[in-house]
């Protein structure tokens, strides 16, 4: 039941993130990979700084959301076997989720939370010279992300992201690589038009097809859930969800509604049943999407940790010379989606420094216009990516 809850405070979250970030721009986020790194985060806090980090993630409550993130990195996402061999070959989708925590060498993790977030988290903390070779190691960090998302994500950190002060940094990398149940016939592709939000339009390439598929129309949009291939894995099942507005330019209206009650968020439980098709035409995408997330989060709600001198940060470091504050949250997604199925990777470092920082019969669905999506875990129902699509031949 504590699950349940945490994974509904993780879809208001990451509503809460499309919202806020929503333009007129392709967007792709990783909720649960944020949710991860805030964990790790809340572990080693105390006081009213643990508390705003909890009220942030929502009101499941700390106890819940840490067993939500265990969960997550224990069972749902994690790999098969060292590499993911053993997933791939009982054919599911490819999945690596890794924590990780480096450490200045002047410095030592506090006994009890180098525990807990590798028991729970299975979080390993390395030891890197920030205050003498903070190049060297940025270089060993974006190596470390570069590794766990299969080479998508390289150059992580930019120049300069770590320096002398910095205390530590928090890291969770996630990678997905997953074939549709059913795939698209790539002969059936076709270059057709896309509106776009400015009124214009431009051309994307669509994939087709004429099977029965997953869609529930709702009260200004449908719904499409495009399953992945389970293979022998029953202890977790992908899909990706579009949501369509009905109008062309219905994408602001639909998040905001979306955003205010996010319990309409649909589940493998709220569309079970396959309907004919009549039109069906879905643009392939690659996007990409990279920020310092601190800003956002600030204006989200969550702004202890990042002033100086309210951050309590204490129970993570012993005898830290001064007061640990969070300085930057890099957050960096991509998405590609095709006839065979999706490849996604995402990336999310928690900088720190030393003083101040900041039932239809047929249905058409043609998603020809801006769209919202979602990847999630069905059997926990975790948001695993999020994203907008405004303009698909945009692709980056």
């Amino acid at each position: 039941m504590e699950l349940a809850k945490a994974v509904r405070d993780e879809t208001a979250m990451a509503m809460r993130v499309l919202g806020r970030l929503a333009r007129d721009d392709n967007l792709a986020v990783s909720p649960l990979s944020l949710h991860a790194a805030l964990t790790l985060l809340g572990a080693g806090a105390r006081g009213a700084t643990l508390d705003q980090i909890v009220a942030f993630l929502g009101p499941a409550g700390g106890p819940a959301h840490a067993a939500l993130a265990s969960h997550v990195a224990l069972r749902s996402l994690a790999d098969s076997a060292p590499g993911g061999g053993e997933n791939e070959d009982r054919g599911g989708p490819k999945v690596r989720f890794a924590n990780g925590i480096w450490v200045d060498s002047a410095l030592r993790l506090k006994a009890a939370y180098a525990r807990v977030v590798a028991d729970k988290y299975r979080a390993e903390a390395r030891p890197v010279s920030f205050r003498d070779t903070p190049e060297e190691a940025r270089r060993q960090i974006n190596e470390w992300f570069k590794s766990a998302t299969a080479g998508r994500i390289k150059d992580f950190l930019p120049e300069r992201a770590v320096d002398s002060e910095t205390p530590a940094v928090l890291g969770n990398a996630l990678y997905f690589k997953g074939a549709w149940e059913s795939k698209f016939d790539a002969r059936s592709t076709r270059d057709d038009v896309f509106y776009l939000p400015n009124g214009r339009h431009a051309f994307a390439q669509f994939m087709s097809s004429g099977k029965r598929q997953y869609i529930a129309c709702r009260a200004g949009y449908k719904v499409l859930r495009l399953p992945y291939a389970r293979g022998h894995d029953k202890d977790r099942l992908f899909a990706m969800y579009i949501y369509l507005p009905d109008e062309r330019h219905g994408l602001p209206d639909m998040l905001r509604r979306l955003c205010s009650d996010p319990a309409l968020i649909e589940s493998s439980d709220t569309l079970t049943e396959k309907v004919p098709v009549g039109a069906f035409r879905v643009p392939r995408f690659t996007l990409s999407y990279k920020m310092n997330a601190a800003a956002l989060l600030q204006d989200l709600g969550l702004r202890l940790p990042f002033e100086y001198p309210a951050a309590d940060l204490s129970e993570m470091v012993e005898s830290a010379p001064e007061r640990i504050v969070v300085s930057a949250v890099y957050h960096e997604s991509l998405v590609e989606v095709n006839e065979e199925g999706t490849e996604a990777a995402a990336a999310t470092a928690v900088v720190m420094s030393f003083g101040c920082a900041w039932p239809v019969h047929v249905v058409d669905f043609v998603a020809d216009h801006p769209f919202m999506f979602l990847i999630k875990e069905d059997i926990s129902g975790v948001v695993v990516f999020a994203g907008l699509v405004t303009n698909p031949s945009a692709s980056s």
